[in-house]
């Protein structure tokens, strides 16, 4: 059984994981935040302002969020990538419930300078952010991600400066048990509590919103590409049911017109054949010769498979005689001297069609061109037996193949996939790129060769 790769998307939030965790080590040495911390403490005691203690408890609360985020979306995009590489979605939400709070132990082992408490508000902290990746499973892009979660680890951090929590564990750090002592001693702990408590739960509410907000905005979002994918598909069906309506009732149109093309045919003949020689036989011949062309004709609109010996320039000028009433015909350029002469078997309505395609195509490309330019030619490849005819133009070019049933001017595609249709009657090939000669786009039909010469049938 073929195992299936990780995704891209999975592979790219292992280094911003361990990015993450990197930055939360070093964190841990930057002390500029403790410093004013320390500044306020001091002017809180020396104006008994609580005003200066509540600006204190701010900082704490945002230097602890900025760094628990940190530790935590590390985890998080790491057990991500865990989990899709080794095929364990368990490990998703597993490896941050161990590792958090081992980080935690390891600071304090290690004495780091300023080593963080683990504490209940960092359990609460931990569980909820494994219930916000649940709701927000749907959510796409890594700073829609990190929001909700750095709101929510802001508003738990909070709990930690509440004077009257902390005998149920909460806040044992050497910073926040200095902030609720020194508010006790103040005279501050009801204020402190008051507005510790207040500030917690406006933000916890607010975590809670932005998540709903986003998930509510992801799913939206799905439902408009869901929507717009089936308009383009409904769209893509009916223009393919009135193409194929339009060919039914051509089809019909053509087979009416080989019974009066039929008795033209058969009195030019008998009168060709009662004629003496001269000038009127030479009408009557005329006659019976364009409408046996045109007779040979219909038999190829008719069928597919219906195919005759054609010259390779009378093809392309035959192509070209559909579109010289359009006025951006005087923009193409024709070259057919390397394999004017060759010949091949071709269904020449619909190879003719292909080919017109193929020219509109280079035309949509080419229309807001200062100087538009559309190069016609062919090639001949005599030791693989193959010719070529070939389309550039100087537009902007394909970055890529055009997908299937999808144009780059925002139509169904109907065009090129009857240009590969047909291409695949005739056993040729098609490619696409970027032509040397104009820098715009170049496709180039490759078919057989019959042969090279002045033997064949004339094309019409």
């Amino acid at each position: 059984m073929k195992r299936e790769r990780p995704s891209h998307a999975a592979l790219s939030s292992g280094p911003v994981g361990a990015l993450l965790l990197l930055l939360w080590l070093l964190s841990q040495f930057f002390d500029q935040p403790v410093r004013h911390v320390l500044s306020f403490f001091e002017l809180a005691a020396e104006r008994d302002d609580s005003g200066f203690l509540f600006a204190a408890a701010g900082i704490l609360v945002l230097t602890n969020a900025a760094r628990a985020l940190l530790l935590y979306e590390g985890w998080f995009l790491l057990a991500d990538a865990s989990a899709s590489t080794f095929r364990r979605p368990f490990l998703k939400r597993l490896l941050p419930l161990f590792a958090v709070p081992l980080c935690y132990q390891l600071v304090v082992f290690l004495d780091f300078p300023s080593a963080p408490h683990f504490g209940i508000p960092a359990i609460l902290s931990l569980v909820s952010v494994l219930l916000i990746q649940i709701l927000t499973r749907d959510v796409s892009g890594l700073g829609n991600q990190v929001l909700p979660l750095g709101i929510l680890l802001f508003s738990f951090q909070w709990l930690d400066v509440i004077p009257f929590l902390t005998p149920w564990g909460f806040g044992w750090g050497e910073l926040s048990l200095t902030l609720k002592q020194l508010a006790v001693l103040l005279g501050k702990e009801n204020v402190l509590n008051g507005m510790a408590s207040v500030s917690f739960l406006g933000v916890f509410a607010g975590a809670l919103v932005t998540t709903e907000l986003l998930a509510s905005y992801e799913k939206q979002l799905a439902q408009l590409r869901r929507i717009r994918n089936q308009e383009r598909e409904l769209s893509r069906l009916r223009e393919a049911e009135l193409q194929a309506r339009a060919t039914e009732e051509m089809q019909r149109l053509v087979h009416d017109l080989k019974r009066p093309l039929t008795t033209v045919t058969g009195l030019a003949d008998v009168l060709a054949a009662s004629l003496p020689p001269g000038k009127e036989a030479h009408h009557v011949g005329e006659i019976l010769r364009a409408s046996t062309t045109m007779n040979q004709m219909i038999s190829e609109i008719l069928d597919p498979r219906v195919q005759r010996p054609v010259r390779m320039n009378g093809l392309l000028d035959y192509a070209l005689s559909q579109i010289r009433p359009y006025p951006w015909s005087n923009a193409i350029a024709l070259d057919t001297e390397s394999a004017g002469k060759a010949w091949i078997s071709a269904n020449m309505v619909r190879l003719s069609r292909a080919l017109v395609n193929l020219l509109d195509n280079a035309h949509r490309a080419t229309e807001n061109h200062a100087t538009p330019k559309i190069l016609l030619g062919s090639t001949l490849d005599p030791e693989r037996g193959r010719v070529q005819f070939f389309v550039e133009d100087n537009g902007s070019g394909m970055e890529t193949p055009p997908r299937p049933r999808r144009s780059g001017w925002g139509s169904t595609g109907l065009g090129l996939s009857f240009v590969e249709e047909v291409v695949r009657e005739h056993g040729g090939s098609l490619e696409y790129g970027r032509s040397d000669v104009l820098g715009g786009a170049a496709v180039v039909v490759e078919l057989p060769l019959v042969s090279f010469g002045e033997s064949g049938e004339e094309t019409p």
